[in-house]
């Protein structure tokens, strides 16, 4: 058996303990649990997107109660329901559309609304199909804005599931074609995945999936941590071409017990979403760091899973994500990224363990993981603080061409290792599926620092013409982080570089740099435009701390 194989079966097993068993460093420097100066996004919960849409013809639910589930009544039948405006919308000829499936529920209707909160539920009957709903077959709109009355931040209108929860929310998209819906302002509760999103040109904003009615908890389905909010919130799917150029924008996700959201397809945009928090974008964490990714913690669920060509993933905030899962069974990721096809991906702009209010409220997996060949997939500007294991991992014997740019890593109480594996978590951790050249390859060497100053030649071994080299602050408490991206340079031919600090280093910084190719074969076999892992810290007295190994 060849040691890469070996390497792979050794990572699969013991990585389902890296929350039990994990290296302390004994005598590390503990910091505070501080706040972050990031860029503030909007709270989610105040959004009320202005209307982007044009319509031909109205449809006026005036009931928020579901009395059968007839494939063909329409709102010729009174009252108007929501599940019979389905079935009339998508009787209307194209023609005709886009349709507006609008809101005027009264207050008096005490089955459905709620006076205390100002907000109407629709409890949707169970039927024989999978979903509970008729699929909506293109450019009809639903719009939750439109109720009138009732509260004045966050959505009005909540579908809430059958049963236990273990049906699915709406179909958008029935077939190829079927493309160009909106779906706006409403809360989705008690359903196994929330919504499927099967075509393209569709627009999913301001809409709460898996909180409860006040948006400060997580619904749970069967009242059950483990069941969590649902499946999934979106799926994205649409058969072998996937769904394509679908905006997913200023939504909440909370407690799913598989990912939030799954993207496929291609050209999507996932952009300024709360994945894990609360409506206000806050996670309420335990007040003893020892129970944090615990079952008394916060229960964010599940985060992304992105796969497809050329998805967006931007400007969103990913924190507090944890599931009530078997103690041996590792912690959702907030981004597990591949690509199936011929472009890459771009990941900016991300803040991962940071909520709203800047608190590092980390999160309990990992940060980003890439696997496979990486199409030019482009990760830059992310914040990521806290993750339970690695900040960034790459790990795939195809692993290619993705460039990390400007990336700020930070962790409080060092990076956990797993009994028998050589290869502890890190801020950016090389895998032991990796190609050989590449897990090998030495980033830039630092040769000296004087003043703003810094210069430098190629890695140890690792000849690197003309290179893109980027050289990040870190400190001396012996864990490994990127804490401010300082400078941005290329190489000469012969690997050659200075740089120019923003500030002079204190006694107590260092520097760490990583390297980009800038051609084929520079990193033995590996495309242009791939970066290498972190460099070790140059610039200070480097202090060591032994660790233990708690059990």
């Amino acid at each position: 058996m060849n040691r890469r194989l070996l390497s792979s079966i050794s990572f699969a097993l013991i990585t389902l303990f890296a929350l039990l068993t994990v290296v302390a460093q004994a005598k590390t420097p503990q910091r505070e649990r501080v706040t972050t100066p990031i860029v503030v996004v909007a709270d989610q919960s105040q959004i009320v997107a202005a209307p982007a849409y044009t319509y031909t013809t109205v449809i006026t639910v005036t009931s928020g109660r579901d009395i059968d589930t007839s494939l063909s009544t329409t709102c010729s039948t009174s009252p108007c329901t929501l599940r019979r405006a389905i079935v009339q919308a998508r009787n209307v000829a194209a023609g005709q559309r886009p349709v507006l499936i609008r809101f005027n529920i009264p207050t008096t209707e005490t089955q459905s609304y709620s006076s205390t909160l100002g907000i109407w539920h629709i409890y949707l009957l169970t039927t024989s199909d999978a979903s509970v709903l008729r699929r909506l077959n293109g450019n009809i709109i639903l719009d939750g804005t439109t109720q009138l009355g009732g509260r004045a931040s966050g959505p009005k209108i909540f579908l809430v599931g059958p049963g236990t929860g273990q049906k699915d929310g709406p179909v958008v998209g029935d077939v190829a074609g079927n493309d160009g819906h909106v779906i706006r302002g409403l809360g989705f509760q008690n359903f196994g995945t929330h919504m499927f999103v099967n075509t393209d040109n569709n627009l999913i904003e301001n809409n709460w999936f898996g909180l409860n009615d006040e948006g400060t908890g997580v619904y749970l389905r069967k009242n059950d941590p483990q069941d969590g909010s649902g499946s999934a919130a979106i799926d994205m799917g649409g058969g072998t071409g996937g769904a394509e150029f679908n905006t997913i924008q200023n939504n909440v996700f909370a407690g799913f017990d598989g990912v939030a959201v799954a993207l496929r397809g291609g050209g999507n945009l996932f952009s300024s979403n709360y994945v894990g928090t609360q409506a206000d974008g806050n996670v309420i964490k335990n007040a003893d760091p020892a129970l944090w990714c615990t079952t008394e913690d916060w229960l964010g669920g599940g985060g992304l899973s992105v796969e497809g060509v050329n998805q967006h993933i931007e400007n969103n905030i990913i924190a507090g994500l944890r599931q009530e899962i078997f103690v041996l069974s590792q912690q959702p990721d907030a981004l597990r990224v591949s690509v199936v096809g011929l472009t890459g991906h771009t990941i900016q702009n991300n803040r991962i363990g940071v909520d709203i209010d800047n608190t590092e409220v980390g999160a309990c997996g990992r940060g980003i993981i890439m696997t496979g060949d990486m199409k030019n997939t482009w990760v830059a500007d992310n914040t990521i603080v806290n993750t339970r294991l690695s900040g960034i991992s790459l790990n795939d014997n195809l692993y290619d061409e993705c460039t990390l740019r400007r990336n700020v890593i930070k962790q409080t109480n060092g990076w956990p290792a797993v009994q028998g594996n050589p290869k502890p978590e890190d801020a950016i951790q090389l895998g032991p599926l990796l190609p050989n050249g590449f897990e090998f390859f030495q980033p830039a060497r630092v040769t000296g620092i004087t003043g703003t100053l810094a210069t430098g030649v190629s890695g140890d071994g690792s000849a690197c013409p003309n290179c893109v080299i980027e050289l990040f602050l870190d400190d001396n408490d012996a864990i490994t982080e990127a804490l401010q991206s300082l400078a941005v340079v290329t190489a000469t031919a012969d690997g050659s570089w200075s740089a120019t600090l923003p500030f002079a280093l204190a006694q107590n910084q260092g520097v760490r740099t990583t390297s980009t190719s800038a051609a084929f074969g520079t990193i033995p076999n590996i495309s242009k435009g791939t970066t290498t892992g972190l460099s070790r810290l140059y610039g200070i007295a480097y202090k060591v701390y032994l660790p233990v190994v708690i059990k």
